[in-house]
């Protein structure tokens, strides 16, 4: 479906060559590595980054050209965690040097860095409340805990939100500062998490990231790792479609193949109107991801997208094992895997009712 978005010409090559080289290698369950590595020495984990980076500057939706493909043949790597969300931080940032390291340590497959958002018992709140940051002589002293932090068991560095004299900040602190305590954990779908504790961390002063528009800047990086994260439903999306249109003519009953037979023909037909919308949406979310655009446009477009694509992209998934019957259920054949991944994408980045929340309270707000 992407190839309907009006791709340029070195859109589509990044596109293909992507597309090729997860093709040559193929699924195993420890491959993550081996991708990441196949990926920076095609140079397109730089994608989303700015063109001193060597990225293609053209924005963070460029990342799109990576995560869909990645999606077609359910890779799961720390691709977001590591690079696009940092780099959206960085867009604030742009003078603060240790992120801007992280980000080539990254593109480099060499560490990296993620933002640490997620705390225990406050659902999807992106406003720090549990990690307190208090002045400690010409530092910080960190306080707290952050909860299953993506790509947090090999990340070398943390951007940490916390509530610094009563207003969100960010930190950053190395993984191996003392005080910092990691619990590496794995998810259904193969990521990497880890819990992480602060135990009375000190924090150099120059290690504060924000000026004190933290707030906007948790938020977009959290859009951003949002709308990306579609993308890569997406690819996942229309694999499931593919490979079930395959089945079902290869697979007969009454000697007739089962594609010819209406009502998995409407069923199809239900899977690929889906995912059309899904595109759309998708593509307006990526469009959006821009420090310079509307930050309610932006924050709509989003939530928008993900209300409708995390859910759509579950109901294709298992429409597609339906279909397929009891082969799709065995561990050999690829299906499951799709509809875990995109199973952990409708809950991921806040779930569909919290952004359907976000989508009302703007609502209220305009009516009101």
């Amino acid at each position: 479906m992407i190839r309907c978005l009006g791709l340029d010409e070195t859109e589509t090559m990044v596109r293909e060559s992507v597309l090729t080289r997860l093709g040559d290698i193929g699924y195993a369950a420890d491959g993550a590595a081996r991708v990441l590595e196949a990926l920076a020495e095609l140079g397109v984990l730089a994608v989303p980054l700015a063109s001193e980076f060597g990225g293609m500057g053209e924005g963070l939706a460029n990342a799109a050209l990576v995560l869909e493909p990645l999606g077609q043949n359910a890779h799961v790597i720390p691709f977001i965690e590591t690079l696009c969300m940092p780099a959206a931080i960085a867009e604030f940032y742009p003078g603060f040097a240790p992120l801007q390291e992280a980000l080539r340590s990254a593109a480099s497959v060499a560490g990296g860095a993620v933002l640490a958002w997620m705390e225990p018992d406050r659902g999807w709140s992106r406003l720090p409340g549990c990690v307190v940051a208090e002045r400690n002589g010409h530092g910080w002293l960190l306080r707290g805990q952050k909860a299953l932090v993506r790509g947090g068991d090999g990340a070398e560095a943390f951007l940490v939100s916390a509530v610094a004299e009563g207003q969100p900040a960010l930190f950053w602190v190395a993984a191996d500062t003392q005080g910092v305590l990691r619990t590496p954990l794995r998810s259904v779908d193969g990521r990497g998490l880890a819990d992480v504790a602060f135990r009375d961390v000190i924090v150099p002063a120059d290690n504060r990231v924000d000026d004190g528009n933290a707030t906007a800047a948790i938020d977009y990086a959290v859009d951003v790792g949002t709308a990306l994260s579609l993308a890569e439903a997406m690819g996942l999306m229309s694999r499931s479609l593919e490979m079930t249109v395959a089945y079902l003519k290869a697979r007969e009953q009454f000697g007739v193949p089962l594609s010819q037979m209406q009502a998995l023909q409407h069923r199809m037909v239900d899977m690929y109107a889906d995912i059309e919308c899904a595109w759309s949406l998708t593509h307006e979310a990526l469009c959006s991801l821009s420090v310079g655009a509307s930050v309610p446009s932006r924050q709509k477009a989003v939530s928008r997208a993900k209300a409708y694509v995390g859910r759509t992209g579950r109901r294709v998934a298992q429409e597609a094992l339906q279909m397929h019957g009891a082969i799709g259920m065995t561990m050999e054949y690829p299906l499951g895997r799709y509809l875990v991944r995109l199973t952990a994408i409708d809950l991921d980045y806040g779930d569909g009712d919290w952004h359907l929340g976000r989508l009302a309270d703007d609502l209220r707000r305009t009516v009101l």
